[in-house]
């Protein structure tokens, strides 16, 4: 212990202690984590999907909803191709946080059958259809189709979307799908009654469509109709995520903050703001979409997208596998570029280590960042911190201070001179274990054209010291993204739930205070500082104290 603590102070350089705990045997043999892997199956989607249906029976839809979703996420996906992404570089050269492209193909070949999937989101769209979400309803039939659903029972489906074109007052589209149904049905290899059956039910919803005085609008409510109306409150409402709001005047060098705060710099406080004139309550003053974000890797992966961080109850499933859903089309390949496709075979092994959020942020920094970009960039950074003073830190060639960029969150403070020689071990030996997984991926250590390499030595302490700096300055730096609970009768039993952090590089300029000027709010994983009292000229403006300091 005495010879292991020796080498793990302030004094030394990161480079020094990360090197000597990798050359010790000891270390590998005892900080290797285990290959955790979690993949698609079919028999468990279909013990979920039997699930739901007996809640569904019982009309108890949001729980047969939720077993839907697991079910949908467990079943095997149709075709996905994504790769590397190609880097969304600005003129200086800087990463941002919006770089990816991927590519989605769904099963549109009839020869391609993905049935426990079209399953569960057929049975998933009644649901739907009984809580009103008459758009979500279609896009989860026409899905179901898609992905091979059994043509015999195509003329339900169709009935289903019929109904809910109706509901909508859709008139045209609601005509259009009974008569395909209804050709569809000739065609189809059932008994007389049977036919005969879904004959009629087709027959009447057709008279009624003719007879009803429709007009082609789904903007237009109605309370006259066999069917659920629109002007009943959507399900979903209840999970809607507000948008954060525009910054009004933004500054001209930090584009996520108000012109009418600065930046300043003192060697006891180190970078943090003031205001540059009298400030009122409620004025927006940062909006800070950030870098990097992550959920916490429980329970929130099944209710929450792993994009942008939102609720989402009716979600579509990650292609590789079985862990985490997104909210959108958008959110999906932009997660599967950016960072998921890259880390999901290594994330059932990340969660076993039931370690930090912020050192899982620092996993997910790295994996987003890549390897052959960081092989550029943080010599350049490591320059920067010795000869660069620290209030320049974080701003570009160009002179801006872009929190969508990597090297703000490179540059924020770690505070190692006054970290206890157990806590720089503990860090140190974190940073290892991520490590190894990144290698394990067999997605990280990529050359730019995409190609698989042993990393050399240098590969490995360049990641590894990349790693240390981010498991030091997230726990400074990071922010908590928690989400409204609201109580419609009683706002006094509101509260906040976390469910995930990121890092904010121009959140992370304002220094915390026991009596705050500003406070920070969450419209999804955007991060929004408002003053919550008047905020004098020449006044520093103090933020909340967040929790995920630690």
């Amino acid at each position: 212990m005495k010879d292991v603590s020796s080498h793990f102070t302030p004094s030394h350089s990161l480079e020094q202690m990360f090197s000597y705990l990798w050359n010790l045997d000891e270390a590998h043999s005892c900080l290797t984590p285990e290959n955790v892997v979690l993949q698609k199956s079919d028999a468990e989607s279909e013990r979920l999907r039997i699930e739901g249906n007996k809640y569904y029976e019982k009309k108890l839809l949001e729980k047969a909803l939720r077993f839907y979703n697991e079910s949908i996420m467990y079943a095997a996906h149709p075709i996905l191709l994504f790769g590397r992404r190609k880097s969304e570089e600005k003129a200086d050269g800087q990463v941002t946080s919006a770089s990816g492209s991927a590519v989605y193909f769904e099963a549109g070949n009839s020869e391609i059958v993905y049935q426990p999937l079209a399953l569960g989101f057929a049975n998933r769209s009644a649901v739907l259809f009984e809580l009103y979400e008459y758009d979500k309803c279609v896009q989860d039939i026409e899905t179901a189709v898609s992905c091979g659903y059994p043509r015999i029972l195509h003329c339900k489906l169709l009935e289903r979307k019929a109904k809910c074109f109706l509901a909508q007052r859709r008139k045209a589209e609601a005509l259009q799908v009974i008569e395909t149904a209804l050709e569809t049905l000739l065609s189809l290899p059932l008994d007389e009654t049977k036919r005969n059956s879904s004959q009629e039910a087709l027959q009447q919803l057709y008279k009624q469509c003719q007879t009803q005085s429709l007009e082609d609008s789904s903007n237009t409510p109605t309370c006259k109709s066999d069917f659920p109306s629109s002007c009943v409150r959507g399900f979903l409402q209840k999970y809607k995520t507000p948008k954060p709001p525009l910054l009004p005047d933004p500054s001209a060098k930090i584009p996520s903050l108000s012109s009418t705060v600065q930046l300043a710099f003192s060697p006891t406080q180190g970078r943090f703001l003031v205001a540059k004139k009298d400030i009122l309550p409620g004025e927006v003053l940062i909006v800070d979409e950030g870098y990097s974000r992550v959920l916490h890797l429980d329970s929130h992966l099944k209710t929450h997208c792993s994009g942008c961080l939102v609720r989402c109850p009716v979600p579509l499933p990650c292609p590789c596998c079985p862990m985490v859903i997104f909210c959108s089309k958008e959110c999906l390949e932009r997660a599967l570029a950016l960072y998921h496709g890259q880390e999901s075979n290594t994330l059932a092994a990340l969660a076993a280590l039931d370690i930090s959020k912020n050192f899982v942020l620092a996993f997910r920094i790295l994996m987003q960042t890549t390897y052959s970009q960081l092989k550029e960039m943080v010599p350049i950074f490591q320059e920067e911190v010795l000869n660069m003073p620290a209030e320049k830190l974080g701003f570009n060639s160009n002179g801006i201070y872009d929190s969508s960029e990597y090297r703000p969150i490179f540059h924020l403070v770690t505070n190692k001179e006054s970290r206890s020689v157990s806590d720089l071990f503990k860090r140190c030996a974190t940073a290892f274990v991520l490590l190894k997984l990144l290698e394990k991926s067999h997605q990280f250590f990529v050359n730019a054209d995409g190609t698989v390499f042993t990393p050399s030595q240098e590969d490995i302490l360049l990641s590894g010291i990349t790693l240390f700096t981010h498991v030091m300055n997230l726990p400074c730096n990071s922010h908590s993204i928690a989400e409204l609970k609201v109580v419609e009768n009683n706002h006094q039993q509101n509260s906040f739930q976390e469910v995930g952090c990121g890092v904010f590089g121009i959140l992370s300029l304002s220094n915390h205070s026991c009596n705050p000027a500003a406070s920070t709010g969450c419209c999804g994983s955007v991060m929004v500082l408002r003053a919550i009292r008047h905020i004098p000229v020449g006044t520093e403006i103090t933020n909340v104290k967040d929790v995920t300091c630690q």
